[in-house]
C-alpha cells in the first residue's frame, strides 16, 4: 500500500515520505537532488533505452539533458536507500486534457535494478496523480525496451497505439508504443 500525503503538501515542497513494502522511502524530489537524478538517469538511459536511439545521438543522453528535463516541471519522485543515495525517479505531466496525466520517464539505477523499485515509484506516482484529479496516465514506451513493456503490462497498461513518437530525452523520432491505465480515484477519508 502506498501512503501519500495530500497533493497541496507536496506542491507546497513539503517533505512527505511515501512507504511501500520493501522499506525504501519514496519522497518528491528537491531542486538539490536534481544534479543526482540527472545522473543517475543518465545512467539507467545508458543501461537501456540509449541502445534504441541512433548511434550519433546517444552522447547526448548526459546528465546535463536529463536535469534540463527535470526543470521542466511535473511531479517529480524519487527513492532512496537508507543513506539517502537515490535508487530510482520518475517524473510526470499533469493531467490537461480529458483527465490524462503522462508518465514522461521512469530511470532506476542500474545496481538496484529487478528490486521493486520501479514499480514502487511507478504505484506513487499513479496514488499522486489520482488524489490531483487524473483519471488516466498514459506512457509512451520505446518499442524495443521489452523490460518496461513488460512492467507496464505487469502493472495493468494496455496498449493503445504503436508508431514513431518523439523520445523525451533526446527527442527524437522512435518506435513508440502508448500504453494506458485508468487510475483509481483517491479513497476518502471520511468515506
Amino acid at each position: 500500500m502506498v501512503k501519500l500525503f495530500h497533493p497541496a503538501a507536496l506542491a507546497a515542497g513539503g517533505m512527505s515520505v511515501i512507504s511501500f513494502p520493501g522499506s525504501v522511502p519514496l519522497r518528491s524530489a528537491r531542486l538539490a537532488d536534481h544534479a543526482a537524478l540527472s545522473a543517475l538517469a543518465a545512467e539507467a538511459f545508458a543501461q537501456g533505452a540509449v541502445a534504441l536511439v541512433p548511434a550519433g545521438l546517444r552522447a547526448g543522453a548526459d546528465a546535463v539533458r536529463f536535469r534540463a528535463l527535470f526543470s521542466e516541471g511535473g511531479p517529480l519522485l524519487m527513492a532512496e536507500d537508507e543513506d539517502e543515495q537515490p535508487l530510482g525517479c520518475i517524473l510526470a505531466e499533469r493531467a490537461v486534457e480529458e483527465g490524462t496525466a503522462r508518465l514522461t520517464g521512469l530511470w532506476v539505477a542500474p545496481q538496484a535494478a529487478g528490486q521493486g523499485i520501479g514499480s514502487a515509484l511507478l504505484e506513487a506516482m499513479e496514488a499522486l496523480l489520482a488524489a490531483e484529479g487524473a483519471a488516466k496516465l498514459r506512457i509512451r514506451v520505446p518499442s524495443g525496451n521489452l523490460r518496461a513493456l513488460g512492467l507496464f503490462r505487469r502493472r495493468g497498461y494496455a496498449m493503445l497505439a504503436a508508431g514513431r513518437r518523439s523520445e523525451p530525452v533526446l527527442r527524437v523520432q522512435l518506435p513508440h508504443c502508448i500504453l494506458a491505465k485508468p487510475l483509481a480515484a483517491p479513497v476518502s477519508a471520511t468515506a
